[in-house]
């Protein structure tokens, strides 16, 4: 979403935004259904949110930020601040829910949580090896600036900065990847948002290549612009499976719901009729 503080365009949004929306959606609809996976689904959400709009908080206050006018700021940092807000409501609303949610749900199947969590792992390790990367080549200072955001340290006014953002994707990757080894349920919507977060971030890494033309000339770049690609490809493909992984339904949810289409459960038996039948039958 574009802004023109004085004349300017100064792009307000990113692709990050969108995916937190349907998050929030979904959570809706989980809530409105009365599902017990409710209270995980606003956790999920409003841990993620809590994630991605801390660093508007001081890194929209810097004069860095090139074409942003103060009035901008001012609105990306309500913006960002009745987020917060909001995200630290959910997750009170949700602590409630769960406390009184019902227990004994069935555990997530074996091999897709299996799966999952090898992707996931995969991802977070591929991510923390990058950061490793980038402080050795920046320094230590350099790569703490573009952490927390020196100024023009991101492209858009609710954007993180760059590090934060892989940072808090490994952090979720390797939490979700721990609940989907113990094939927790209570991981699954945690584990589904941060598969549509790589599942983005692999796709916006890929279509900002082909725009650039890289793709086309994959032979004939540089080594470290190959991982790039490389990288940005197996994210967006552990993305996908493992969003098709962890949206299959826990091995006891259905038949937590009871006999459907009259057929009767596995070891059930009418009752026999009656031995002594009344006269004139």
């Amino acid at each position: 979403m574009p802004i023109r503080p004085e004349g300017a365009v100064v792009r307000a949004t990113t692709l990050l935004d969108p995916v937190l929306g349907f998050g929030c959606l979904f959570a809706a609809v989980a809530v409105l259904r009365r599902s017990p996976s409710a209270p995980r689904a606003l956790s999920a959400v409003a841990v993620a949110t809590l994630l991605f709009r801390v660093p508007p908080l001081w890194s929209l206050g810097a004069d860095g930020l090139p074409g942003a006018g103060a009035g901008a700021r001012g609105w990306a940092l309500i913006t960002a601040g009745v987020a917060l807000v909001g995200s630290v409501s959910l997750l009170i609303v949700a602590a409630a829910g769960r406390s009184g949610a019902a227990r004994g749900e069935g555990r997530l199947r074996r091999a897709p949580a299996v799966g999952a969590a090898l992707l996931l792992v995969g991802a977070g390790l591929v991510l923390v090896a990058w950061q490793v990367c980038s402080v050795r080549e920046l320094g230590w200072s350099a790569y703490w600036g573009s952490v927390v955001g020196d100024g023009d340290a991101h492209r858009a006014l609710l954007q993180p900065p760059v590090n934060w953002s892989l940072l808090s994707l490994t952090l979720l990757s390797l939490v979700s990847a721990a609940g989907a080894a113990r094939r927790a349920p209570a991981v699954q919507p945690l584990g589904l948002l941060t598969a549509s977060l790589l599942l983005a971030h692999g796709a916006a890494a890929l279509a900002a290549a082909q725009r650039a033309g890289l793709i086309g000339h994959f032979g004939a770049l540089a080594p470290r612009t190959q991982l790039d690609l490389v990288t940005a490809s197996f994210a967006a493909l552990a993305g996908l499976v493992v969003l098709l992984a962890l949206a299959r339904p826990a091995a006891g949810a259905d038949a937590s719901r009871g006999p459907v289409g009259g057929q009767l459960p596995p070891g059930y038996a009418p009752p026999p009729p009656p031995s002594d039948l009344p006269p004139n039958w």
